[in-house]
């Protein structure tokens, strides 16, 4: 049985806490924060408000947001990206960065996350960690196949490339992986411990998948229920798979 769903994502958006409060959001309410190319991320520099409760990863320390979470958060007006000479990178540039698909995030793929996060999912990397420090009820996602190394961080960012960049960008992103981890809106989540998620988000192109692929991906992730997006010109459509068994006719 084939479950299907699509909405179009508008041009306007609105900013969804982790508590599913949703409100437009002021510019000088806007967190700042400055692109490490190094890193593949912004290091965030003035933090304001709880976005940061479900969103971005911390590595000694330090906030950082990834490409997709920079690209959505500077639409809805609640970051300011700034580059190493303190100027305003615009969304044109955020939008350059994505569309390159050159920090493990192709454009349709920010397209899908952006979407989740409008309707105030908690969304997070596939295989990477919210943070180092863990709590009695961290819960580790540990597929048969060796997509990430779920150990690597964002500790170095001091002029070398760091690990978990260069595992992103060998990913094979026409290929049938989970890109995210899913999380139902959870007033008391915690990255520390942020258990099972909800689901895994995989993105679909080209030609549908065959069954013998879809078990292969499927069987790898103790059960945790995989969904599927495709993204046509700004469509974004989500689909899940069951097996269904047919009565035997006499």
């Amino acid at each position: 049985m084939l479950c299907f769903f699509s909405v179009r994502v508008g041009s306007s958006w609105w900013d969804c806490d982790h508590a599913g409060f949703c409100g437009s959001r002021n510019r000088n309410m806007a967190s700042r924060a400055r692109w490490v190319e190094e890193a593949g991320a912004a290091e965030v520099v003035e933090n304001r408000g709880k976005l940061w409760l479900t969103t971005g990863v911390t590595r000694a320390g330090k906030l950082y947001y990834n490409v997709e979470e920079t690209g959505f958060l500077a639409e809805m007006g609640a970051l300011i990206l700034l580059n190493d000479k303190d100027e305003t990178i615009g969304i044109e540039d955020i939008y350059g960065k994505l569309a390159g698909g050159n920090y493990g995030c192709s454009w349709d793929t920010f397209q899908a996350y952006k979407h989740l996060k409008s309707l105030g999912y908690i969304v997070g990397r596939f295989g990477v960690p919210w943070t180092m420090k863990h709590g009695g009820t961290h819960h580790t996602i540990a597929p048969q196949i060796n997509i990430l190394e779920t150990d690597q961080s964002l500790n170095r960012v001091d002029g070398a490339s760091n690990d978990i960049t260069k595992l992103l960008k060998e990913i094979q992103i026409d290929g049938i992986c989970p890109s995210f981890e899913v999380y139902l809106p959870n007033s008391k989540f915690k990255k520390s411990s942020p258990g099972c998620p909800s689901f895994l988000l995989c993105l679909l192109r080209g030609k549908p998948p065959s069954r013998v692929e879809l078990e292969a991906v499927e069987n790898n992730f103790r059960g945790i229920p995989l969904k599927y997006a495709h993204v046509d010109n700004g469509r974004v459509s989500f689909l899940s798979f069951d097996e269904v068994t047919l009565p035997s006719l006499p």
